[in-house]
């Protein structure tokens, strides 16, 4: 997981890229949780193949992440600790999505405000990180019954990366 930048706080700009990087961990985090509920879903389908998978990751194209919460709940049980606060990252993507910035127009026009601001995204950032973390060994453990595992799957990404 990458470390969170220090913030600068001397470009306005800054806090759009705190916002994206939160936003963003957001997704993965919504992501690990799709990962999951495919996961689940594909061992009931005896001799799944790439289609079915395929068919899986299409079904959660149109779900909000609550609804994709719902669904991966249903099939697998996650420790308390960690559903709860999976819901509050939840809540906390959407408050990224629908409210942060209608909540602090103000504060963006000042410097004060937006170190305010940028403060409040790297907690936000750092939450679902943690969150996000936590969430990697669920649905990583759901597919060893493929053979995909951790080392494969960076294994892969290395293959990307060349």
């Amino acid at each position: 997981m990458p470390d969170i930048p220090d913030p600068e706080y001397d470009d306005p700009k800054e806090v759009y890229a705190f916002f994206g990087l939160a936003y963003y961990q957001a997704a993965v985090l919504e992501q690990g949780v799709i990962n999951l509920a495919v996961a689940i879903n594909a061992q009931e389908i005896e001799g799944v193949t790439i289609g079915d998978l395929k068919l899986l990751y299409n079904s959660f194209e149109d779900k909000t992440f609550g609804q994709i919460i719902h669904i991966a709940k249903t099939k697998f049980q996650l420790p308390e600790e960690l559903e709860n606060d999976l819901n509050v990252a939840r809540e906390k993507r959407n408050y990224l999505a629908h409210k942060f910035f209608a909540i602090n127009a103000e504060n963006n026009m000042r410097l004060a405000g937006r170190k305010k601001m940028i403060k409040e995204l790297v907690e936000i950032l750092s939450f679902i990180q943690d969150v996000d973390l936590r969430m990697d060994a669920y649905w990583i453990d759901a597919w060893k019954v493929f053979g995909v595992t951790k080392e494969w799957i960076q294994q892969e990404t290395k293959k990307l990366e060349d």
